[in-house]
C-alpha cells in the first residue's frame, strides 16, 4: 500500500532519536492562511490594462458599418459616439440598475433616436432654417450618433453582467464587415467599387485589401472574446491569433486565393463536384472512364436543382481574333458523353472514340489525334484560357486542334492558364444539308456506338413523327431530320431546374414522354437519342456556353458556373462534329444576369499580363500603397521571425525546467517537484485554482501515486526549518512518477505534451 506522509511528517532518513529517546521535533512555519473567494458578482470592473479594448472595438465597427452608408462625417461622429458610450457601459454594468432595464433603455433610446432624426430630416421648419441638404445631414447626424450611443452602451453593459450577450457582440461584429465587403461575393474582386476603384486604379489587386478586412474583423471577434484572468494569458491568445492570421496572409500568394465555390452545375466540369452515384456504379462492377476522372463519368439527373453560385467566375476566355458564331453562342467543349449503359449516356470506355475531346491537361504542346477539317465551312482561331478554379480537363472552343500550357500571369488569381487553336464552325446549319452524315473512316463498331439507343419502341416512333413533319424534298436528308429533332424540342419542351425525374427508371423516357419540364441534360439525352433513332450517329457535348452579347465588343469572355450546360451533337462528314442545341421557347425560370463586364474587363487584362488599368500620372495613394506593401512584407517577416524566437525560447524553458533536478545542489526539492508539474501539465493533469497541492495530488492519486510523497517531500523542505531530504529518494519519487504517467496516459497524449512548447505554463 503505498505510503502516505504529511508534510510535517520526517522522512524515513530522518536523524535517529536522541538520549532521551525523543526525536527533535520539526518546528513548521505557521501555514500561509487560505485565499478566501468572494462570490462573483453580475459584473466585473475591466482590467485598466484591457479597458481601452472594448471601445475601441466598438469605434472599428461603428465606422465600418456606417462608412458604405452615409458621409464620411456622419460615420466619424458615429464611431466616436460609439466610443464614448462603451467607456461608461462598465459603470453602467456595476450599477444595481436590473439587466432588462438596461436593454429596454438600449432599444427604446435606438428607436427615439431614429424618430428624432427622421423628424428633422422631414421638418419643413427645420429646412427652411438649415437649408434642405443640411436638415437632412443634421438628422442623419442626430439618429446615427444617438442610436449608436444607445446600441452600444446597453450592448456592452449586458455583455459584461451576462457572458452570454457577448454571442451578440461577436454577431454584429460579423455582420458589419460582412455587408462591407457583400458585394465581393461570387468572386467578384471589382467590387465593392468604393474600395476596389482606387485599388485597381493604382494598378493593384482589392484581394489584399479585402484579406486584410477579414483578418481585421477576425481580430475583433477574438479580442471581444478576451475573458481572460491574467493580462499575460491574453497576450499570449492575441499573439497567437495575430500569428496565425499573418501566416495566412503571407501563405496567400504561395497556396493561391481561396477555390470558388462549386456551385451547382452537376455536370461534373469541377473536381470537387461529387457525384453520389459513383460509388454505386462502382459497385456493380462498371468500369471507368479512359482518364480516370469518376466525376466524368456521367451527366447528372437531378430533382429541384439547385442553382445557387452559380454567378462564380470559374475562367476567362481571350479571343485572339475576331469571331462571331453563326448561332450567336460561344460553345466551350469539355467533354462529351456517348456510350449508352442502359439508362444514360456515360463517357466512352471504347477505343477510337470521342479522341477529338482531350482527356487531362498537357504539360507541354499536344495535338489531338482527331481533327477537323478547318477549311470551307470552319476557321481556325486561337484562344487563351485562364481558369479561376480548378477543372478536371481542359475546354476549349468547340474543337480543339492543339493545346499548349502557358506561364501563369498571376499564380494568386489563375489555376492554370493554356493556349488552345480551335476549329470553330462558321457555316450556318442549314447549309450543311445535304451533307452525308458519319465518317466513312469509322469502323462498324464504332459506328455502332454512335447509333446504340434504348431499346424502348417509343422513342423510334416518335422520331419518324418527327421526321414525317419535314418537307418532302428535306425528309429523307440526315442533316434535315436532326436538325427537326431540335426544333420540335424547342418547341414541345419547357427549361426548369425544378424538374422531377430523377427517380425513375429511365429519367429521359419520364421527361420526353411526360410533361416535357426539364434542363439541359433532359434535353440533350432526348435529343440524341431520337437522332440516333434516325440513323444519325450522335453524342452529349457539355462544357460552356456564353452569349455573344456579353463579350460587349471586348476580347475576353468571362465564364462562369451559370454557363455550364450541356448539348447535343451530330456528325457530318468532312466537318465535324456539328453542336445542334435546343432552345426551349418555354422557360419556368429567369434567364441568369449578365456577366458583370467591369469584371470581365479586369480578369481579361490580368490574363494578358498586363496591369488592371494603364499608368497615369496623377497617382496619390501610390505612396500609400507602396508603403502598405512593404509594412506588410515587413509585418509578416517580424511575425514569423517572433514567432520563431518565442518557440525556441518557449522550448529552451521547458527543457530547462526538465533538467534542472539533474544537476541541481540547493532547492532539489522545489525543482524536482517542479519539473514532474510540468510533466502533469503536458498530459492535461493541473491543480485547479483554488486548490491545494496535497488536494491536486491525492485527486491526481489514481494516475500517479507516487507525486503524493513527492508533493510531501517538497512541502516538508518549504516548511520545516532544517528538512532533512535524501536526493536520492526524490530522484526515484522522480522516476516512479515518469513510469506511471507512462503506464496510465497513452502514447499519443504524452508525446502530444513534449511537442507543446507552452504546456509548462499551465503548470500550478
Amino acid at each position: 500500500m503505498t505510503e502516505s506522509l504529511s508534510p510535517f511528517q520526517p522522512s524515513a532518513k530522518s536523524p535517529p532519536p536522541t538520549a532521551a529517546g525523543v526525536r527533535p521535533r520539526l518546528d513548521p512555519k505557521p501555514p500561509e492562511p487560505a485565499p478566501s473567494f468572494e462570490p462573483p458578482r453580475k459584473s466585473a470592473p475591466e482590467r485598466p490594462q484591457l479597458a481601452l479594448v472594448a471601445p475601441a472595438i466598438y469605434t472599428a465597427v461603428a465606422f465600418a458599418f456606417f462608412y458604405p452608408l452615409a458621409e464620411l462625417t456622419v460615420a466619424i461622429a458615429a464611431a466616436s459616439s460609439a466610443a464614448v458610450a462603451t467607456l461608461f457601459a462598465s459603470k453602467l454594468a456595476r450599477s444595481h440598475v436590473r439587466t432588462w432595464v438596461v436593454i429596454g433603455l438600449a432599444l427604446g433610446g435606438t428607436f427615439l433616436a431614429a424618430e428624432l432624426g427622421r423628424s428633422l430630416s422631414d421638418s419643413h421648419a427645420f429646412a427652411k432654417l438649415t437649408g434642405a441638404s443640411d436638415a437632412l445631414l443634421w438628422g442623419n447626424l442626430v439618429s446615427t450618433v444617438l442610436g449608436t450611443a444607445f446600441f452600444a452602451l446597453g450592448l456592452r453593459a449586458v455583455s459584461l453582467r451576462r457572458r452570454i450577450f457577448s454571442l451578440v457582440e461577436v454577431l454584429c461584429v460579423g455582420v458589419v464587415f460582412a455587408q462591407l465587403v457583400a458585394a465581393h461575393r461570387f468572386g467578384a474582386i471589382n467590387r465593392p467599387f468604393e474600395l476596389a476603384d482606387s485599388i485597381i486604379a493604382q494598378g493593384g489587386d482589392p484581394t489584399v485589401a479585402l484579406l486584410l478586412i477579414g483578418a481585421l474583423a477576425a481580430a475583433l471577434i477574438i479580442a471581444l472574446l478576451f475573458r481572460e484572468r491574467s493580462v499575460w494569458r491574453s497576450l499570449m491568445h492575441l499573439w497567437l491569433a495575430l500569428l496565425l492570421l499573418a501566416v495566412v496572409l503571407s501563405s496567400t500568394h504561395l497556396l493561391g486565393l481561396p477555390s470558388p465555390p462549386a456551385g451547382a452545375t452537376g455536370l461534373g466540369l469541377r473536381p470537387d463536384e461529387k457525384d453520389k452515384s459513383d460509388d454505386k456504379q462502382q459497385q456493380k462492377g462498371q468500369r471507368r472512364p479512359r482518364d480516370g476522372h469518376s466525376d466524368n463519368e456521367h451527366l447528372d439527373f437531378r430533382d429541384n436543382y439547385d442553382s445557387q453560385g452559380k454567378q462564380v467566375p470559374l475562367a476567362v476566355v481571350l479571343l485572339h481574333d475576331d469571331y462571331s458564331p453563326p448561332t450567336g453562342l460561344y460553345y466551350f467543349r469539355q467533354t462529351a458523353f456517348s456510350q449508352f449503359n442502359g439508362k444514360r449516356l456515360v463517357s466512352a470506355t471504347t477505343a477510337g472514340v470521342d479522341e477529338d475531346v482531350a482527356p487531362a491537361f498537357v504539360s507541354q504542346k499536344t495535338t489531338l489525334a482527331v481533327v477537323p477539317n478547318a477549311q470551307g465551312d470552319r476557321v481556325e482561331l486561337d484562344t487563351t484560357v485562364a481558369l479561376l478554379a480548378e477543372h478536371t480537363r481542359p475546354f476549349a472552343l468547340e474543337s480543339a486542334e492543339t493545346i499548349e500550357p502557358l506561364a501563369n500571369p498571376d499564380s494568386g488569381r489563375f489555376r492554370r492558364v493554356y493556349r488552345v487553336t480551335s476549329s470553330a464552325l462558321q457555316a450556318k446549319l442549314e447549309e450543311l444539308l445535304g451533307r452525308p452524315v458519319g465518317n466513312p473512316a469509322w469502323s462498324a463498331a464504332v459506328h455502332e456506338h454512335y447509333v446504340d439507343a434504348p431499346k424502348d419502341p417509343r422513342y423510334a416512333k416518335l422520331a419518324q413523327e418527327i421526321a414525317g413533319g419535314i418537307h418532302e424534298a428535306l425528309r429523307g436528308d440526315p442533316v434535315a431530320r436532326a436538325l427537326a429533332v431540335t426544333v420540335w424540342l424547342s418547341r414541345q419542351g419547357t427549361y426548369s431546374l425544378k424538374s422531377g425525374h430523377a427517380s425513375a427508371e429511365d429519367p429521359t423516357a419520364d421527361f420526353l414522354f411526360g410533361d416535357r419540364v426539364g434542363y439541359c441534360v433532359h434535353f440533350a439525352h432526348a435529343a440524341v437519342y431520337l437522332m440516333r433513332a434516325l440513323g444519325v450517329p450522335a453524342r452529349v457535348g457539355a462544357g460552356y456556353v456564353v452569349d455573344e452579347a456579353a463579350r460587349q465588343g471586348g476580347s475576353s469572355i468571362l465564364v462562369t458556373g451559370a454557363n455550364s450546360h450541356a448539348w447535343p451533337e451530330f456528325y457530318v462528314d468532312g466537318v465535324g462534329w456539328v453542336i445542334a442545341d435546343v432552345s426551349p421557347a418555354q422557360s419556368l425560370d429567369p434567364p441568369p444576369p449578365p456577366p458583370d463586364p467591369d469584371l470581365q474587363r479586369l480578369l481579361g487584362e490580368m490574363a494578358r499580363g498586363l496591369r488592371p488599368m494603364p499608368q497615369s500620372e496623377d497617382r496619390p495613394l501610390e505612396p500609400l500603397i507602396q508603403v502598405a506593401r512593404v509594412l506588410r512584407e515587413w509585418v509578416v517577416r517580424i511575425a514569423l521571425w517572433l514567432s520563431a524566437l518565442m518557440l525556441m525560447v518557449m522550448y529552451a524553458v521547458k527543457v530547462w525546467r526538465r533538467t534542472t533536478p539533474r544537476f541541481a545542489a540547493a532547492g532539489l526539492p522545489r525543482v524536482a517537484y517542479r519539473a514532474e508539474l510540468d510533466r502533469l501539465s503536458e498530459v492535461a493533469l493541473r491543480r485547479h485554482f483554488g486548490e491545494t497541492r496535497e488536494a491536486f495530488a491525492r485527486r491526481i492519486a489514481a494516475a500517479s501515486p507516487s507525486f503524493e510523497r513527492l508533493t510531501a517531500r517538497h512541502l516538508a523542505a518549504r516548511f520545516a526549518d532544517k528538512p532533512s531530504l535524501d536526493p536520492a529518494e526524490l530522484h526515484g519519487l522522480r522516476r516512479a512518477v515518469a513510469q506511471e504517467v507512462r503506464q496510465s496516459v497513452p502514447w499519443w497524449k504524452r508525446w502530444l505534451g513534449v511537442l507543446t512548447p507552452w504546456s509548462w505554463i499551465q503548470s500550478r
